[in-house]
Formats: structure tokens, C-alpha cells, sequence
């Protein structure tokens, strides 16, 4: 998914000069020398031919599992044989992604009923509602599911708030709202961060805890605002086949029903049941708020194809000089939508060129790069990933099933996608600034003359919606970055105007294609943005974590507890120091 920032204000250059003694303080307490790393020349030529050649017709949308994957495979594979990488997976450059493919099928057209005491209402799928399952089914048919407004759908101990409390669900359909409650608030304002959204604020989150609750069937309202994207992009992301990870129990833990619904939609269901969903809004949005059945029942029917395959994540790396057992990760999906909903001139291929065949360039980019400059002291992995449109699929195996310890793996530095539009910017966004890597972005940036900018649409949640979620669960450190939009030779607003048109007309669709006319120069700026970061984490001494406030410390902090506790003679004695233990 793409992550295309919304202006932030110019009034970060004051403080520009102030973050130098910061900046060399940090540096100094994580063992990043403090010196600029300059990468051999980049070339804007490769970008443009693996960026072109990828998001080709040809490739059908690189949808996972088809005749598309086949060749973004084998392209991929080739490019980082060529580029002199070593076989990232005991002597293969592929790991096997176990993936069930489902599809909702058009005919009969899929049905959501909602029953009540003055009548009923039918929700026009693809217009008013989205319906998927992850189940390995052939058909869902759940009649008489009793609708329960679970307000945000928040279980958050540490937070103190639980929207399930003292309500059963089990076996029924939850309602619920896309993002935190106190979205709406300004930043850094409510136990959830106000305008800032958290992992709770996420679909999938919210789809994960209604199935922990027990639910049959959940259903998320969304709106342009709160989620951060208009409903299109579900409508075309979530049409076709669908893929999850292939689980030996076929989903039985998961939903039946997973669902968006417009705003729209949703107010008229809820008037259904003689409710305001905006008085609804306001309850689910105070502490203390409890779930509400609403006295209707859904009934949900389509039928569904489902298939099991085998889709694969592409790893290459480069071994370090002094410590080739520990590792800098840098990754880029390389899959997108296959064939979608056809636009106006019959186009059905998600081609895909931005959203992400931009980021595999990429990352095929710095890995020359890396093979002409010299050695670095730890080892570079390299990872095309599978299935990051369809939930962070390839990701998430792989931070579940690393094929080298998470322990010994310093950062995730994630590309997704490149600048390839706007040109050189004064400026560059740090979407995950809850690490100890911002000083190292913020030092490698300085060197270029670029200001760091926070994320200028925290609401959004984009450090959520690529694959960095997958290891930042599993407690990674990662790299998030943002288009810069102050481009140099442009007028102010001239950059956001260009990505708003992005995203409000491409991303996603069919239109995003190649274009010879792209101005690579920002791309280029950006790629030795990435270089400097990873150089100075591969060269260093340092474990970064996250900071001690943040939902994702625990999980690395136990991840490297463990491993000095299982390794200690062989693992980094910065990481094991930290908990007591010796080191190399």
C-alpha cells in the first residue's frame, strides 16, 4: 500500500540547526558513526526498466498465486542473481508462502438482509458493502445473526478500555468503527493519542478481536476520514480472489464474514433499529462506553471459490565482513491486485507501477549498489515480499517463520513505494518516528540538506498499512518514510497537489501505469536516503529498539532477552548488555 503524505507545515525548518547536538548525541548512545555513507552512483535508468517491465501488462497486476507471480518471480530472482546477491534461503532465493485463496462469487449476487421489527433492508454489495471470508468454504449462509453495536471494537487493558466488556458475541455480527476512539481529538490528546491512530485502530485489528470474542460475522463502517482512504479502494482492493495465510485448521477461528459498509449504508441500518449512528459515534467515542445489540438480525449469503497454493517471498543478501550473523533487512512487496473491477475503457490490470513495482526497483537498485561499494560489517537481506496487499501476507510469514533469527536482525527498512513523480524535495517524512532509528534517518537526511518532517497525517495510520507492521509485531525496529513535498523548483502546495491526485485517482486502480514521463530525480534522492540508513545500521555496533512507551517494545525486548539467553556467545554484546547477559 502506498503512504503518500498530506502536507506538513514548513514551520519544522526553524529547528533545523537545533537537532545537530541531538542528532550526534543519539548516534554516539547507539554506535552509528557519525559520518555521511555515499552510495556508487544510482541509476534512474534501472528504476525506469525494472519499474516499467514489472507493472507491464505482461505481468497481469502481479497478482499472487498466477501466471503474474510466476514472472515477477523469476524476474526478481534473476535480478538479484545478477546483481551478485547470495541465495537468501538454504540455497534458494525463494521461501514458500502457504496461501488459501478465496473468492466471493458474482453469481447469485452476494446478500446482506437486515431484519427488523418495522421491516427489512437489503445492502447493494460493491455499493453500499464489501463481503469476504478467510474461511476454506464454498458457500457462507448465516441467517439470523443478532447485530451488536461494539462502538470501536477496542479491547486495550493497558489503556483501560474494553468495548467488549460484559457483552456475549459470540455467534453474532459486531458493528464496527474504523479507527480510535479519540481520532478526532487533537494529536497526542486521549488514551489512544488523539489524531494519531494505534494498531487498534486498524481493520485487521478489528477483524482479529471480534474473532477472539467469538464472533460470526463482523462488519466495519467506513468513511473517507476515518479510515483514511475512500471506499473505492475497498471495492477494488477486495473484489477477486482474496489470500490468507493457509491455516491447518481452514479458518475455523477466523470470521465467516469479514465486511465494510459505507456511512451511508450504515445510517440506514441503524435507523433500522431506531438509532442515530452519529449519537452512536459519540457513545463509542467516551470512556466507559458499552456495547449496544440493536434489537435486528443479519443475514448474510454468497458463495465462495476457494483454492490452497503456494506463493513465494524472494531473498537475497549480501554477507558481512566482521559479523555476517547479524543482519539490516530492507524489503519491498512485489505483489499488487492482478485483475480488478475494469475502469471506463474496459482496463482490468492493476498494473500496479507506483504501488509497488516502484519499491522492487528499488530495492533491486540498492542491492547493486551495495555489491559495487565497499563490504559492510554486518549482513544485508534483501526481500521481495509476497502478498502485502491482501493483508501483509509474505511479511507476516516471514516474521513468523525468519529464515534468520529476528534476534540478530537489526532493522526492517521498508520501500513501498518510491518517489517517482515530484522530483528532489527540501524535505522527507518519517512516518514511524517510535524508534531509536529516527536520529539515524534524521543524520543520513542532514547530509542530503533535507529537514525530517513527522507524519503529516498521523489519523491514517500509515505506519500500520505496509509491511513493517508484520515486524514491528514481532518487535523489528522499521523504517517508515513518507514523500517529501516541498519540491525544490516548485511552488508551495505543487507536491501535495501531485500525490492528492494519486491517490484520489490511481492508487489502486487500473490507471496506475508506467509513465516515460515521471521525473526520477526525487526516486534517486530517496534510494540514497535508504542507502545512508542501512550503511550506517550495517556498519554499526548498535541494537536499536523502540521507545520504552511503545506498543511494539515488549515484543522486542522479549525477542532479544531470548535470544542472548539462548545464544549468548555468539550474539551482539550491545543486545545482550542490555539484559544482563555477555556477548561475543
Amino acid at each position: 500500500m502506498s503512504r503518500y503524505q498530506h502536507p506538513f507545515a514548513s514551520s519544522a525548518r526553524p529547528w533545523k540547526a537545533g537537532l545537530a547536538a541531538m542528532i550526534a548525541m543519539s548516534l554516539a548512545v547507539l554506535g552509528v558513526a557519525n559520518a555521511a555513507e555515499a552510495p556508487p552512483a544510482l541509476s534512474a535508468e534501472n528504476l525506469k526498466h525494472d519499474t516499467r517491465v514489472l507493472s507491464s501488462d505482461a505481468f497481469e497486476g502481479r497478482g499472487p498465486l498466477s501466471a503474474g507471480e510466476d514472472k515477477s518471480v523469476a524476474y526478481i530472482t534473476a535480478a538479484m542473481k545478477k546483481a551478485g546477491l547470495k541465495a537468501g534461503v538454504h540455497g534458494s532465493y525463494l521461501q514458500p508462502v502457504p496461501l488459501l485463496q478465496t473468492e466471493t462469487l458474482m453469481n447469485p449476487a452476494p446478500r446482506l438482509q437486515v431484519v427488523g421489527a418495522s421491516g427489512s433492508l437489503d445492502f447493494a454489495y460493491g455499493q453500499d458493502i464489501t463481503l469476504n471470508t478467510r474461511r476454506d468454504t464454498s458457500e457462507i449462509s448465516l441467517k439470523g445473526s443478532e447485530v451488536i453495536f461494539v462502538g470501536y471494537g477496542v479491547d486495550a487493558p493497558e489503556r483501560h478500555w474494553n468495548d467488549y466488556d460484559g457483552t456475549d458475541v459470540r455467534g453474532k455480527t459486531v458493528l464496527i468503527l474504523v479507527n480510535d476512539p479519540d481520532w478526532r481529538n487533537p494529536l497526542g490528546k486521549g488514551p489512544f493519542g488523539g489524531a494519531a491512530m494505534t494498531y487498534y485502530g486498524r481493520w485487521m485489528y478489528k477483524y482479529e478481536e471480534a474473532a477472539r470474542q467469538g464472533a460470526a460475522a463482523a462488519i466495519i463502517v467506513h468513511s473517507d476520514a476515518s479510515a483514511g482512504y475512500p471506499f473505492s479502494v475497498l471495492t477494488s482492493s477486495l473484489s477477486g480472489a482474496r489470500d490468507s495465510l493457509d491455516r491447518a485448521d481452514g479458518g475455523a477461528g477466523l470470521l465467516a464474514v469479514e465486511a465494510w459498509m459505507t456511512h451511508s449504508a450504515a445510517e440506514r441500518l441503524v435507523g433500522l433499529a431506531g438509532q442515530n449512528l452519529l449519537e452512536l459515534e459519540k457513545a463509542a467515542a467516551r470512556p466507559g462506553f458499552k456495547a449496544r445489540p440493536l434489537g435486528i438480525a443479519a443475514n448474510f449469503t454468497f458463495k465462495v471459490k476457494s483454492r490452497h497454493g503456494v506463493s513465494r517471498n524472494v531473498l537475497g543478501f549480501l554477507p558481512g565482513e566482521r559479523h555476517p550473523d547479524e543482519y539490516v533487512l530492507y524489503t519491498a512487496h512485489w505483489d499488487h491486485l492482478g485483475h480488478c473491477p475494469p475502469d471506463q475503457s474496459g482496463d482490468d490490470i492493476c498494473n500496479g507501477a507506483v504501488d509497488n513495482a516502484s519499491g522492487v526497483a528499488g530495492l533491486l537498485e540498492l542491492a547493486r549498489a551495495f555489491r559495487h561499494a565497499k563490504a559492510t560489517s554486518r549482513s544485508i537481506l534483501f526481500m521481495a515480499t509476497t502478498g502485502e496487499e491482501y493483508g501483509l501476507l509474505g511479511s507476516e510469514y516471514y516474521a513468523t517463520h525468519p529464515i534468520y533469527p529476528l534476534a540478530k536482525t537489526v532493522a526492517d527498512i521498508d520501500m513501498d513505494p518510491l518517489s517517482y513523480m515530484l522530483g528532489r524535495t527540501r524535505d522527507i517524512s518519517l512516518i514511524a518516528d517510535q524508534t531509536e532509528l529516527a536520529a539515524v534517518v534524521r543524520h543520513v537526511a542532514a547530509a542530503q540538506g533535507r529537514v525530517v518532517t513527522p507524519d503529516s497525517s498521523p489519523e491514517a495510520g500509515m505506519r500500520y498499512r505496509s509491511d513493517t507492521l508484520s515486524f514491528s509485531r514481532a518487535g523489528l525496529p522499521v523504517v517508515v518514510l513518507g514523500n517529501g513535498i516541498d519540491v525544490i523548483g516548485k511552488p508551495p502546495g505543487w507536491g501535495e497537489a501531485k500525490l492528492a491526485d494519486y491517490l484520489d485517482h490511481h492508487y489502486h486502480q487500473p490507471s496506475d501505469t508506467y509513465d516515460p514521463h515521471w521525473d526520477w530525480s526525487g526516486a534517486v534522492q530517496d534510494l540514497t536516503l535508504y542507502f545512508g540508513i542501512g550503511a550506517q545500521l550495517a556498519n554499526g555496533t548498535s541494537w536499536p529498539n523502540w521507545y520504552a512507551n511503545d506498543e511494539f517494545r515488549a515484543a522486542r525486548d522479549a525477542v532479544l532477552s531470548a535470544g542472548c539467553t539462548e545464544g549468548a556467545e555468539s550474539h551482539a554484546s550491545a543486545a545482550c548488555k542490555q539484559f544482563g547477559h555477555s556477548g561475543r
